[in-house]
């Protein structure tokens, strides 16, 4: 029995998880400058070691309702690769994000509905009487909104 940490973060009274393995900082909420004409749940840019980080807000993609700025709410730095293949990070806004759990995975189990328009929704588990969905960070983004975020200089 396989066990893998997640790091659970809650969007509208609902667990989602990201598996640990694919974050790579963990950041307090800061200042984002917003983005004209991109989807409302690109929250906007920071900088960060010299770069722009595009942040998508979980909750705003999900449930179509923006984040609220809690003491919980957090910037989750994960690498994503570009349409040139080249790997960048991309910011996850997310409310309560101050949980990790393990997870075992021989209990994970597909929801058994099709989202087609949320492809990055990935399996459940039910951990400890709540259940928690797994997010695919690499299907976060329809490829048209990845080549926007992602322009190589």
């Amino acid at each position: 029995m396989a066990r893998v940490p997640a790091l659970v973060f809650e969007v509208d009274g609902q667990r989602y998880g990201l598996d640990v393995t694919q974050i790579s900082e963990l950041l307090p909420y800061v200042h984002l400058r917003r983005l004209p004409q991109v989807p409302e749940y690109v929250t906007g840019v920071f900088r960060y070691r010299d770069t722009m980080v595009p942040v998508i807000d979980m909750s705003h993609l999900i449930s179509g309702k923006p984040a609220a700025a809690l003491l919980s709410t957090r910037i989750i730095l994960v690498p994503y690769t570009g349409p040139a293949g080249t790997s960048r990070f991309l910011g996850l806004l997310a409310e309560r994000a101050s949980q990790i759990l393990e997870i075992d995975t021989a209990e994970l189990k597909t929801s058994g509905v099709a989202v087609p328009d949320a492809p990055y929704l990935g399996s459940l588990s039910a951990n400890g009487g709540s259940i928690i969905q797994y997010v695919k960070v690499e299907q976060l983004l329809p490829d048209d909104l990845r080549e926007r975020l992602f322009v190589e200089e």
